[in-house]
């Protein structure tokens, strides 16, 4: 009998011991909690763990914990699974974003960030040194410049298939604003049927070029799908000195050759060689491209040889 009581006080003095442990992850340090919250994603934080507990939602708000908001198509398809509305998601970056409490430094957002949610984080994070936007095609020029004067400090900017925010004022406001910017990226929406315009000089992508050439203190550039020329390139070669790394993907208006990487040794250039060369290249990437290719009603052969290959006048 002693022995089955001696059990009964074993096993009845586990639970306590359980319940104690159980109880002790609401109580972990402050500085732990947030390490394990730094594991995980925006939306695991704010639709999950920051609900949990009291303790787990004051580590929630710690602003360092959201210096880094990626609210790309991962992030924005689990939203709409969980949730099933846009609105949440606009919803839910505010939130970070107040929560950030000013020391929000990077800022991923894809198709669902529009003019309005782009000036709110400008009012509220000064300290932005990163803004991809991709296919953002809610947001307006006026809008974006409203916001990028709010950016003082921002290192990098990425403009991926953002059809209205485009042209040579906008560009200019960027250079004007962002005196630190290093890292430029922007290039278009491949559509179809394509005109990748051949020999044509003239274009907003040529003159857009004169704004990107206002953004002095570059190191890396990349733009892609453009009609810009080499004219309208060695515009922005010419005034961005500090350029290390520039890559020109599908832009078949630019041919280099070797005076101009000779002119500009110091950079270095992923660039499209000479057309019907590009054309052998892609096809290696398969089918999707010589189909592509084929619907391109805009296509025409490259000038010849006794042609200037600067793509026009500028």
């Amino acid at each position: 009998m002693l022995h089955s009581q001696r059990k009964m006080e074993a096993v009845g003095g586990a639970e306590p011991a359980q319940a104690r442990l159980a109880r002790n992850w609401s109580d972990l340090p402050l500085d732990v909690l947030t390490l394990v919250f730094t594991k995980l994603g925006v939306v695991e934080v704010l639709m999950g763990a920051g609900l949990v507990c009291h303790s787990w939602l004051d580590t929630a708000k710690v602003p360092s914990l959201w210096q880094y908001l990626d609210m790309g198509r991962d992030n924005v398809v689990e939203v709409k699974r969980r949730s099933g509305g846009r609105d949440v998601i606009g919803a839910m970056v505010k939130e970070a974003v107040d929560r950030a409490n000013g020391q929000l430094e990077v800022f991923l957002g894809e198709e669902f960030v529009d003019d309005d949610l782009l000036k709110y984080i400008g009012g509220r994070a000064p300290s932005l040194k990163v803004l991809h936007l991709t296919s953002c095609s809610n947001i307006l020029n006026e809008g974006f410049v409203e916001a990028i004067n709010k950016f003082p400090l921002l290192e990098e900017l990425k403009l991926s298939a953002c059809a209205r925010i485009r042209g040579r004022a906008t560009y200019e406001a960027v250079g004007k604003a962002c005196q630190n910017l290093k890292r430029f990226e922007v290039g278009k929406r491949i559509t179809l049927p394509c005109d990748f315009s051949i020999g044509h000089g003239g274009n907003s992508d040529c003159d857009e070029a004169r704004g990107i050439a206002t953004m002095r203190g570059l190191r890396s550039l990349k733009i892609y799908l453009s009609t810009l020329n080499n004219k309208a390139l060695a515009a922005i070669l010419d005034n961005c000195r500090h350029l290390e790394n520039l890559d020109l993907l599908f832009c078949f208006n630019i041919s280099v050759d070797a005076a101009m990487r000779a002119k500009y040794a110091g950079i270095k250039m992923v660039v499209c060689p000479d057309f019907h060369n590009k054309l052998s290249w892609a096809r290696r990437l398969g089918p999707i491209f010589d189909a592509l290719m084929a619907t391109s009603a805009g296509l025409r052969a490259p000038p010849s040889s006794d042609q200037d290959n600067s793509g026009g006048a500028y």
